[in-house]
């Protein structure tokens, strides 16, 4: 049960200064916006109180959820900048409840909440992604705003510095690190919900010709590009990277065995659309698809789908040689 800490106002010029120095949410949001936390507690009464200690700032808007599905559909539905999360949900119990909202909302920090002193539980819940924890008996308000803080703080951070290290600066897209990274969480994740995955090998034909004809600036622009069609070919939620050179890998996530056809499909007219633009750089790509299913194939490594993907996109980039080899046979001939 929380401690019932609420009485003790602070003085309006307090709250005034307090606001002003608030990097995470309330000047942070420039005074505007208000921080928008998601309270994920079957307690109705843990809710009401934590409700009553938060809502002590006008800054800051509680959306309330009792369950952790309920709070996912929340988070698909609207951006939240922190998550309150209970550890002892009826339908996620324990560090389950972490796993699924960093699966749902990887960008929203996390608070994890206990009803006991667990230093174990709450390790285990950083290691999946929690920013920070509080045992509901312990809190306050004082605890819970600078609580709420510095996760929003070190969340922002981490994120900063992460992306630093893991994006590829030519396209925007991650870099083989950022793509190793998240691609395991996902499969250990997928391993343990059952969801399946989608990875689609994509390989820019003709670099070398590019850069030795036209020049590296030229296969720069043909190399962003590609990354602006992949965009437009996959979904948001799908992790687009250039794993180096030439080379571009997707991981589909929650992707059926039949996507790839669909996948092939948009991808080939978003090339085609883009081959039509007055002055862009001629872009031909070649892609392999593998398919990851948890419940027929649970210990396949994400080494064993990426060298699938490879194969597959290897076999299509020379068919796509043989053909260009038969048509300038063909252009000589008929010179």
């Amino acid at each position: 049960m929380l401690a019932p800490n609420v009485g003790r106002q602070m003085p309006p010029v307090q709250q005034r200064e307090r606001t002003l120095a608030d990097p995470c949410s309330l000047a942070g949001h420039g005074g505007l916006s208000p921080l928008k936390i998601l309270l994920i507690e079957d307690s109705i009464a843990d809710a009401q109180l934590l409700r009553l200690l938060l809502h002590a700032d006008p800054h800051v808007c509680v959306t309330t959820a009792t369950r952790l599905a309920k709070g996912l559909a929340h988070l698909r539905r609207d951006h939240y900048d922190l998550v309150l999360l209970d550890l002892s949900l009826p339908d996620a119990p324990g560090v389950e409840a972490v796993h699924r909202v960093t699966y749902a909302a990887r960008e929203v920090p996390i608070v994890a909440l206990s009803a006991a002193q667990d230093e174990e539980l709450a390790i285990a819940a950083l290691r999946e992604g929690a920013q920070d924890w509080l045992v509901k008996s312990e809190i306050d308000r004082a605890l819970l705003r600078r609580v709420v803080r510095y996760a929003c703080e070190r969340h922002r951070l981490m994120a900063a510095l992460q992306s630093l290290a893991l994006m590829d600066t030519l396209t925007g897209l991650y870099n083989r690190r950022g793509f190793l990274i998240i691609a395991e969480e996902q499969f250990k994740l997928a391993r343990r919900t059952g969801h399946s995955l989608g990875l689609a090998f994509v390989d820019l034909d003709g670099m070398k010709r590019i850069n030795d004809e036209l020049g590296h600036e030229f296969g720069d622009r043909a190399l962003v590009a590609t990354a602006r069609i992949l965009k437009s070919t996959f979904r948001a939620s799908d992790v687009i990277a250039r794993l180096g050179g030439d080379e571009f890998v997707v991981l589909l996530v929650a992707a059926s065995q039949t996507v790839s056809h669909r996948i092939r499909k948009r991808l080939l007219q978003a090339l085609a659309k883009h081959n039509r633009i007055p002055g862009s750089v001629p872009v031909s790509l070649s892609a392999g698809f593998a398919h990851f299913n948890a419940l027929t194939s649970k210990h396949r490594t994400l080494e064993e789908v990426m060298m699938e993907a490879d194969q597959a996109m290897y076999i299509e980039k020379q068919s796509h040689h043989e053909s260009r080899t038969v048509q300038e046979r063909r252009a000589r001939e008929d010179a």
